[in-house]
């Protein structure tokens, strides 16, 4: 596989890279409040009879909210290469600023019963549909204005910018938990962050409505398709494949680290809440390194090669951290976290170029979307309820490092068996 083609650079580009992983950045903070507040939220929307059940519960909500990322791809996606990519990413901000928004607003289930965790459902559906056309269609707007030979480079700070809203999320938490007392804490201190939600949405809004269209979109214009998703499904199936073959790797990794670990350090590991916090951002902070130094990697050398390794890293190294996380210790835990943690942030940022080299313009935005999409959602969003599950059916801490083990070998796989272009 060669090197991906794209558009001369147009001017104001970095500010084109600034709106959208601004916006990009928010909508993670919005997205993972909820996985870093998850045993909060198990007290708060379910019957504390059951604390297992409880939590098990929180994280179905999580992923069944994100059962409507593959049609949020389809209706973004569609947005985009019809209206514009520019379009679809203001209308996905204004979707989830708003859910967030309802989140800090919600009765508990001591005030409405049943009620509680239907309506949590329902704002996690519409954060769901909304990340549907988030990422990938930042990504494409940026690789779209950026300069032959730097598309790694341009889009690296995108998905920087991921992390970025996770590890403000990650530290919104630690804060909260330092200074609050667990009853203030349950009592008011989880709905702040998301009521923050709202002036950061404006931010990225005015950002983003200030930049303009991508090149590479205007110059589709003669090849419009009045249904893109039919004409990906006819025209570009095995590069859907491809993509969402390599996505389950990243999803999956990506979730365990974002909203998942922490909880897993406070219950499995024995951890504070501030140790599992500090420990959650340390990764974070290896991921966004390793998303860095994709960049120039997938610039300077063939991107096939760089992404062989990378996956051969997260599958050599995930066993091996999961075990020193199990000594117990907050420097322990950063170590185990950041071993893989870097090798998965060189994949992320391959991944994040893949769609200019597997799509043509016209359908860029829904072909990637949709892929995307459908994996993040059965491998990603899965991740911590399918984790928690094996946990506790096969009482293995481990567990979960071997699930990852299996889903890079499939993404490995993926990779190793393209043509070379």
């Amino acid at each position: 596989m060669g090197r991906p083609s794209t558009a001369v650079i147009a001017p104001g580009s970095r500010r084109v890279v600034i709106a959208a992983s601004a916006g990009t950045a928010i909508e993670s903070y919005d997205l993972l409040l909820y996985g870093f507040f998850a045993t909060t939220f198990a007290q708060l929307f379910f019957p504390r009879s059951d604390p297992t059940a409880a939590l098990l519960n929180t994280f179905a909500i999580f992923a069944v909210g994100f059962a409507a990322r593959p049609l949020g791809g389809i209706v973004f996606g569609h947005l985009g290469d019809r209206l514009g990519r520019r379009t679809a990413l203001v209308a996905s901000i204004l979707v989830m600023a708003g859910a967030a928004l309802a989140i800090g607003l919600l009765p508990t289930y001591r005030d409405v019963g049943v009620w509680a965790p239907l309506l949590l459902l329902f704002c996690r559906v519409l954060q769901g549909f909304s990340a549907g056309g988030e990422l990938i269609g930042a990504n494409i707007l940026i690789l779209e204005h950026a300069s032959a030979g730097r598309v790694g480079r341009s889009v690296s700070p995108n998905v920087v910018a991921v992390q970025a809203g996770s590890a403000a999320a990650a530290a919104t938490g630690l804060v909260l938990s330092r200074t609050l007392s667990a009853a203030q804490l349950a009592s008011w201190g989880w709905r702040l962050p998301f009521l923050a939600a709202v002036p950061l949405a404006l931010v990225a809004l005015y950002l983003r409505l200030r930049v303009p269209d991508s090149p590479a979109f205007r110059d589709a214009d003669a090849r419009r398709q009045s249904f893109p998703l039919g004409a990906a499904m006819r025209t570009a199936k095995r590069g859907m494949l491809i993509y969402g073959g390599w996505m389950a790797m990243i999803g999956l990794g990506g979730f365990l680290l974002v909203a998942y670990i922490t909880s897993y350090l406070v219950r499995v590991i024995g951890l504070g809440p501030a140790g599992a916090f500090g420990a959650t951002l340390a990764g974070l902070a290896a991921l966004a390194a390793g998303v860095i130094a994709g960049g120039y990697l997938v610039d300077r050398y063939p991107p096939r090669p760089v992404a062989l390794i990378a996956a051969g890293g997260v599958l050599v190294t995930v066993v091996p951290s999961f075990l020193i996380v199990q000594q117990g210790s907050v420097v322990a835990a950063i170590l185990g976290l950041v071993i893989w943690a870097v090798c998965l942030g060189v994949a992320s940022t391959f991944g994040a170029t893949l769609s200019l080299s597997l799509f043509s313009a016209e359908m860029r935005y829904t072909a990637t979307g949709f892929a995307h999409n459908v994996s993040v959602t059965l491998f990603g969003s899965t991740a911590p309820y399918v984790c928690t599950w094996l946990i506790a059916r096969t009482g293995n801490p481990i567990v979960p490092a071997w699930y990852l083990v299996v889903v890079a070998l499939l993404s490995l796989t993926v990779i190793a068996t393209m043509r070379r272009s």
